[in-house]
Order: structure tokens, then C-alpha cells, then sequence
């Protein structure tokens, strides 16, 4: 009998089953210094229960596969540090139970398990103590968690563990380059696309590295790379493709030559590429910036959501600027864009441009800047005198009505404060005025003379009031008395 240690890494629920009171466990283990993983079902019950039906079934399983690769007769599985871990499955499993039996949850709300990840060692933790090749699956692990989910923010510290861990794995290198290029860190992520050809000198590493180039603007060595390329792999159709794109950017119309050779050799897959990967980005100055309810007069949708759509979707060329959340178009990428789809026929249906339409559209905001400049006044000129971009003057659009609502709103809130103003103020003065009124009614209400009126008061009545001004009310019931 041989005996077989086992380091369990990560276990994750991938699906859960409340009739048949099972959840579906993936777990990721290292045995003999690689990575493996099994997946199987843990009855629901109590914490402790699922801790021994858990690494019961593992035994099983991993006994069964080794037994089945080695062919030998009796394998007894242990499990690294099985105390910690015991304690750690004892933890995941109670707080799974106790999501499921939550008695917060809302009345109709279904049962849910929300903590589906588990660590063995938690990313805060210090694996210093373990051997190496188990530090590098648990930091893999990590990056794993958050680099499949595409949560590439989280991902860059635990891929900087993974390659200090082991500098010679060349996808942690990749890896890290992409997240941090998806989080816009472009000069870091060319570094690290660097480090990754010169670690991992394959032919995936030499074109992602051509293609950082590219898209950094570095054309000449780009063009190098996959001139190098080409040099040992002739036919390769992504370097050939690669120097179309060099030579589109660089605004070299010998880029359609390349494209029809390739669409002889094999249209389906040129045609593929043009759609989902081809970069009809222009790097000049020497375009004309369309708002986006002028690119869909441009190509004739009668809606901006439809042009939208397909922008997010990366359909059609297009910018977003996330810190500013403004999405732009170029007429230029879109005229070329659409003479490629046309050209080798990509989306089955021709592509039809409307540019008289932009004009229109151009007129009527410029006639609106000019409606609001004359109402507003105008603001301060920049220091460089430059003329105003399409962008600025709808800017200039959006704060004049924003300033006009503003002051509508001011306008209403003042009449409306005079209002109350006067109301109350008649409101004071009313009962005030009418008081003295009323005595003098009282004092005669049958049209008596003053004869029966002590003199005090009479002479009282006859007195100047106070306050000069009399209103008409005060004045009649002094008419009446008299």
C-alpha cells in the first residue's frame, strides 16, 4: 500500500440543487506537483456531516483516478494539514447553511448560496512556509478567481505574486499585461507583453507583442516583429494581416492588396476577421468628428439606440470615453469601414451611407448654438483662439439650456415667494384693520348716533390712528360710526 498526499487549494459551488438538498463542489487539489481538480455532490445537511462527506468522496475520487493511471493495487490518500482544513470546510459549509436557511430573505425571495469561492489561504495570508510548487497554484488560484470573471483590476496583484512566485511561467506574464492594459495602463502592459516574448519566445508571444506595438503606435517595430515572423512562417494570416493594419493606420492604401489576397486564399476566414478584429482606427488628426445622432443620420438609422448598440457591441467603429462617458464616431473609419463590408461582401447586404444627411443635421445645431448665443451671453475665448470644435458647440448647446432652465426655475420660485409675500401681508393687515372696524359696528348697530357713546371712547373713535395709511375697510366703518 502507497501512500499519496494531497493539498487541497480552492473549492467552488458550481450549482445547487434544493429538492434533491445536493450542491455540486468543484475542488482544485495538487498531487504530484500538479494541478488537478474533481467535481462531485455534498448532501445539504449539518456543517460537520458535509466536512466528512466532502473528504470522504475526495479519498474516493482521487483514489479511484490514481488507481486507474498507476494500476496498483491499494492507494491511502492524505490530506496536507487536514486539522486547518477541516476547520476551514467546517467555516465555508456553515456559512453556506446558514445563507440557505437565512431567515432575513424576503417572503418569494429563492434560496441562494452567494459565497460560491473558497481559498484554502486567503490572499491576505503569507504562503511563505509552503513549498514552492504549492505557492505558485494557490497564487494561481487568485488570479484564476478574478481573471476568468474579468475583474481585471482585482487580478494585477495576485498575477505580480505569480510571476515574483515564478518568474519563468510566461502566461502570468500575459496575463498581467492584458489586465492591465484593460484598465487602460498601456505603457506598463507593453513592458510586461516585452517580458512575455522574452520569457515565453513563442509564436503567440511574438504576435501579441507586434500587435501592443501596433495599437501603441510604435509601427516600425511592429512591422519588424512580423516581418520576423513571416520570415520562418510565410502563410501565417495573422502577421499577413497584421502589416494590412500597419499600412490602414498609416493611411497606405496598399492594405487592400493584402486583403484581396488573403479573401483568394480563404474569404471565410478574412471576412471573419475583418468583422470581429480588424481596427479601422485612423492615428491622424485628419478626421471629422460626428456626434452619434449625426453618425446615425450618416448611415441612416432612424433611431441613435440602434447606432449605440452596435458601437458597444463593437460592430461598427467607433470611441468611448469612459471618464467622460461620451461616445464618438469618425466619418472617415466609417466611409472605410463600410467600402471594406462592401468590398468582400462581410455582412451579406450592402452598407448605405447617407452623407447629405449629416449637413442637415450639422445646420440644425448650428442654427440652435446661434439661437442660444444670442440669448446667453457669450463666454470668455481661449487663450489660443482656436475655433471651436462640433463637440464644444454642443456643449455650448447643453449649458445654455441648462442656464435657461435655471433661470426659469429661479423666475417661478421668485413669483412665487412675491406671492406668498402679499397673501400674507393681507393676511396681517386684515384682521388688524378690520378689528377696529368692528368695534365701531358694534358700538352702533342699529345706526344709533355717538350721543350714547361715552366721551372717551367717542373722542377715542374720532382720534388719528397710528398708521397714516388707511385702507378702504378702516375708512368706511369710520363713515358708518360718523
Amino acid at each position: 500500500m502507497s501512500t499519496v498526499e494531497i493539498s487541497l487549494i480552492a473549492v467552488e459551488v458550481r450549482k445547487w440543487d434544493l429538492e434533491a438538498q445536493k450542491i455540486n463542489l468543484l475542488s482544485y487539489f495538487v498531487l504530484d506537483k500538479n494541478e488537478n481538480n474533481i467535481v462531485f455532490d455534498v448532501s445539504i445537511l449539518q456543517p460537520p456531516e458535509m466536512v466528512e462527506e466532502f473528504l470522504g468522496k475526495m479519498r474516493n475520487e482521487c483514489t479511484q483516478k490514481l488507481e486507474g493511471e498507476q494500476g496498483e493495487e491499494e492507494i491511502e490518500i492524505e490530506f496536507d494539514n487536514e486539522t486547518f482544513l477541516r476547520q476551514k470546510l467546517y467555516n465555508y459549509f456553515k456559512r453556506i447553511t446558514s445563507e440557505l436557511n437565512n431567515p432575513r430573505r424576503r417572503k418569494g425571495q429563492p434560496k441562494m448560496i452567494l459565497t460560491t469561492h473558497m481559498d484554502i489561504y486567503n490572499e491576505n495570508q503569507d504562503v511563505s512556509f509552503l513549498p514552492k510548487h504549492i505557492q505558485f497554484y494557490v497564487v494561481l488560484n487568485w488570479v484564476r478567481k478574478y481573471y476568468e470573471r474579468e475583474d481585471y483590476k482585482r487580478a494585477v496583484e495576485p498575477l505580480r505574486k505569480l510571476i515574483k512566485v515564478e518568474p519563468e511561467y510566461g502566461l502570468g506574464y500575459k496575463w498581467l499585461a492584458r489586465s492591465l492594459k484593460k484598465i487602460r495602463k498601456y505603457d506598463e502592459a507593453m513592458r510586461y507583453y516585452e517580458k512575455y516574448a522574452e520569457v515565453d519566445r513563442s509564436l503567440d508571444a511574438y504576435l501579441d507583442l507586434a500587435k501592443s506595438y501596433r495599437k501603441g503606435k510604435i509601427f516600425d517595430k511592429s512591422e519588424e516583429i512580423y516581418n520576423n515572423i513571416l520570415a520562418e512562417a510565410p502563410t501565417n494570416k495573422e502577421a499577413i494581416i497584421g502589416i494590412a493594419q500597419i499600412r490602414y493606420a498609416t493611411k497606405d492604401e496598399r492594405y487592400l492588396e493584402i486583403l484581396d489576397q488573403l479573401h483568394k486564399e480563404d474569404p471565410e476566414w478574412l471576412n471573419e476577421w475583418l468583422v470581429d478584429e480588424f481596427n479601422f482606427r485612423i492615428y491622424n488628426s485628419e478626421k471629422t468628428l460626428l456626434t452619434p445622432t449625426q453618425a446615425a443620420k450618416f448611415m441612416g438609422y432612424k433611431q441613435i439606440f440602434e447606432l449605440t448598440q452596435r458601437a458597444f457591441k463593437n460592430e461598427i467603429p467607433s470611441h468611448f470615453n469612459p471618464s467622460k462617458a461620451r461616445l464618438s464616431f469618425y466619418k472617415e473609419e466609417l466611409e472605410n469601414w463600410a467600402m471594406v463590408m462592401n468590398r468582400y461582401n462581410c455582412l451579406g447586404k450592402k452598407v448605405e451611407l447617407y452623407p447629405n444627411k449629416i449637413n442637415f443635421v450639422e445646420s440644425e445645431s448650428n442654427e440652435k448654438v446661434a439661437q442660444t448665443e444670442r440669448n446667453y451671453p457669450k463666454e470668455k475665448p481661449a487663450k489660443n483662439n482656436a475655433s471651436s470644435t462640433k463637440v464644444e458647440e454642443i456643449l455650448t448647446q447643453i449649458r445654455a439650456r441648462k442656464a435657461e432652465r435655471l433661470a426659469q426655475q429661479q423666475h417661478n420660485s421668485n413669483q412665487a415667494n412675491h406671492s406668498n409675500k402679499q397673501d400674507a401681508t393681507k393676511k396681517s393687515a386684515g384682521p388688524k384693520k378690520g378689528k377696529s372696524g368692528s368695534k365701531s359696528e358694534t358700538a352702533n348697530p342699529k345706526g344709533k348716533n355717538n350721543n350714547s357713546i361715552p366721551p372717551e371712547k367717542g373722542a377715542s373713535s374720532n382720534k388719528q390712528p397710528r398708521n397714516k395709511k388707511k385702507t378702504k375697510t378702516t375708512q368706511k366703518s369710520e363713515e358708518e360710526v360718523s
